[in-house]
């Protein structure tokens, strides 16, 4: 496997997302730019520029409108194929988190706690027609930073991770706090979802990488990799997961930090083993992105580098034994094999 080096960005990397085809590639960065790439050749076609640091982005499913969130307090609505700015939202304070519902219908966006204003889940009506945005509800701020928020299955629920360790469920419906639970004793960073939202997995600075059965709540495996933990991506084909993370510019100058902190792991997501690693980034990870296919995934790191890996067939072949067939099929290949 040999990854496609993007070398644009000057500033850390703070997100990567796939288009639904995962054809394209979008990248987001403190640099105030959003990049767009093509995902088998790592052609760059185009960026967007915002007024502030990129911290989080969304793309429609027929991949027309690009959302970004920024540290200018605004989000921005913008044609993915022109690159204009079709509509600008304000707010108080930077915007640290944004996302599609499923339906496109909605977007969230988390704003910051600083200034004297406090963290809150913004919920706002989204036009697919004009790509224009309005102002529906609010929710009740959990009095700590909100790092990531999250729509669960069918819209019913907003995950969110905080500052405090804490997962905070929140009844879209309602309109409130449903749920909170706290099985991290440092910062939750971010929340990543199994294919199909089964299952969601947390990303801590506790050096842990939490997963959870979405209905029940109930921790299902904890995997421990000894290092802050930024970034997870989950294989939407195969039991495994990727984690990143490692520790900040500041604190690997001042300790002493194996560089090998920042390589990014395999872990299989059903026995919690370390199937392998893989080098790449000199600075933390703080964003891995799958392919809606599975055969590609993409890193992005704090010193702005971004690689795509696109894996070999031997990659596909590796715990075939653990690969769910159906009985039908099973069935009719044991007739063909039986007729050979």
């Amino acid at each position: 496997m040999r990854p496609i080096s993007l070398c644009l960005h000057e500033k850390p990397i703070t997100q990567l997302l796939f288009n639904r085809e995962g054809d394209l590639l979008f990248v987001a960065a403190k640099d105030k730019l959003v990049s767009l790439w093509y995902t088998s050749t790592g052609e760059r076609i185009g960026s967007y520029t915002c007024g502030g640091a990129v911290y989080a982005m969304g793309v429609s499913q027929n991949s027309q409108y690009l959302i970004t969130a920024s540290a200018d307090a605004k989000v921005k609505v913008w044609d993915v194929q022109t690159g204009i700015c079709l509509h600008t939202e304000n707010f108080e304070v930077s915007c640290r988190s944004i996302e599609y519902n499923q339906g496109e219908s909605q977007i969230l966006v988390v704003t910051d706690q600083v200034m004297g204003c406090k963290a809150l889940i913004h919920v706002l009506d989204f036009d697919q027609a004009t790509g224009k945005l309005s102002t529906n509800f609010t929710f009740e701020s959990p009095n700590c930073k909100i790092t990531h928020a999250t729509w669960g299955p069918l819209n019913q629920y907003i995950f969110s991770s905080g500052e405090d360790g804490a997962i905070r469920i929140y009844d879209v419906e309602k309109k409130s706090l449903h749920h909170t639970f706290v099985e991290n004793t440092k910062k939750v960073n971010r929340i990543e979802w199994t294919k199909h939202r089964i299952m969601f997995l947390t990303c801590s600075n506790d050096g842990t990488a939490k997963l959870y059965n979405t209905k029940t709540l109930e921790n299902i495996k904890t995997f421990e990799t000894g290092r802050p933990v930024n970034a997870a991506g989950v294989s939407p084909i195969k039991p495994h997961i990727i984690l990143g993370g490692g520790q900040s510019a500041g604190s690997v100058t001042t300790s002493k930090v194996d560089a090998s902190q920042f390589k990014v792991r395999f872990y299989h997501i059903v026995y919690g083993d370390e199937l392998g690693s893989l080098n790449g980034h000199i600075g933390p990870v703080y964003s891995i992105c799958f392919t809606p296919d599975g055969k590609t995934f993409a890193t992005g790191g704090e010193e702005g580098l971004v690689q795509i890996n696109h894996l070999d067939d031997s990659y596909f072949q590796f715990d075939q034994d653990l690969v769910y067939t159906p009985k039908q099929q099973l069935e009719t290949n044991n007739e063909i094999n039986l007729i050979v």
